[in-house]
């Protein structure tokens, strides 16, 4: 063809190979957007807390990015657990009990896609994946979980409250003996929980660390309960509707790091003046003055005070 006719053709190939072009080139870019997971426990904690400078109430890209950060760290975790297993010489499990673990991480993998599309997204983990969680945690109804020693040995438990496999870890607490990371999350908009009665299940748990995030408005308060975990090292309380601490987050004598942005709260004292190791206080998007954060800061001359 020639002509004008031709010409407009010409154009619309152009937009058309354009088109073509953009949507090839989109998952390239939005891979080279999204930095990959680092695959150090320590690196992980390090953008975590400087996730925390810059989250906002409407940002679900860091939100699915604090979420997909704490599975990786479950998955080092879990890694690090089977080469220290193998190092020992205990036996591999069989075949269908990795079938279970490689179920779990492509659930994993799909809550992580679905949080970042963020409100709305579909996310169907399907009768077979629920079924497969089911059978890996509840060894007195599935007799094909043999490896009983992995209550004895995990040490990291995580728990989307949003999920429907979280009353099922909920209901298994007490058979775990050694977990020393709990982590407790509402999911991406966040959902009822019951803290008291997840903290009662817990207490015979050796924890060093315990996370409990984006519960939204679901979260009003922490119960003194949480006195009974005395090993804390990291108490990391963000993105709830907490208005004060209990008195008994000051008998936690060894902790070093506690976080407690984005809640409601108005004051720390005198709670926090008793805990003389603590290094790091996060007050980002709270309500506490800068008044009493410069009390904070002249009775607690080693510890650093995040606000922004």
């Amino acid at each position: 063809m020639s002509g004008k006719y031709g010409h407009r053709l010409s154009a619309q190939r152009a937009r058309r190979l354009l088109a073509v072009l953009t949507f090839l080139l989109l998952p390239l870019l939005a891979v080279a957007a999204e930095p990959p997971l680092p695959t150090d426990p320590l690196a992980i904690r390090n953008e975590l807390r400087a996730l925390r400078k810059k989250t906002a109430d409407n940002d679900k890209r860091v939100r699915a990015r604090i979420d997909a950060l704490m599975m990786q760290l479950q998955k080092l975790q879990a890694q690090r657990d089977a080469a220290e297993s193998r190092a020992r010489g205990e036996e591999r499990p069989d075949s269908e009990e990795d079938q279970a673990v490689m179920t779990r991480e492509a659930m994993w993998e799909t809550v992580g896609e679905a949080a970042a599309k963020g409100k709305g997204a579909k996310l169907d983990l399907a009768g077979p994946v629920r079924t497969r969680v089911t059978e890996e945690y509840e060894e007195d109804r599935d007799k094909s979980v043999r490896n009983s020693a992995y209550y004895q040995e995990a040490k990291v438990l995580f728990i989307d409250l949003s999920r429907d496999e979280a009353q099922t870890l909920i209901d298994l607490l007490d058979k775990f003996t050694g977990i020393t990371t709990l982590i407790l999350t509402g999911g991406v908009n966040g959902t009822p929980v019951n803290l008291p009665l997840i903290l009662d299940r817990a207490k015979h748990l050796p924890l060093t660390e315990l996370y409990i995030f984006n519960f939204r408005g679901f979260l009003t308060s922490i119960p003194e309960s949480i006195g009974a975990f005395e090993g804390l090292t990291m108490l990391s309380i963000f993105n709830n509707s907490i208005g004060k601490l209990p008195a008994a987050v000051g008998s936690l004598k060894q902790l070093q790091s506690l976080q407690l942005d984005m809640n409601p709260i108005a004051t720390l004292l005198p709670t926090v003046t008793e805990l003389l190791f603590l290094e790091e206080l996060g007050v980002i998007k709270t309500g506490i003055s800068a008044t009493e954060l410069r009390q904070i800061a002249k009775l607690l001359p080693n510890c650093r005070i995040v606000t922004e």
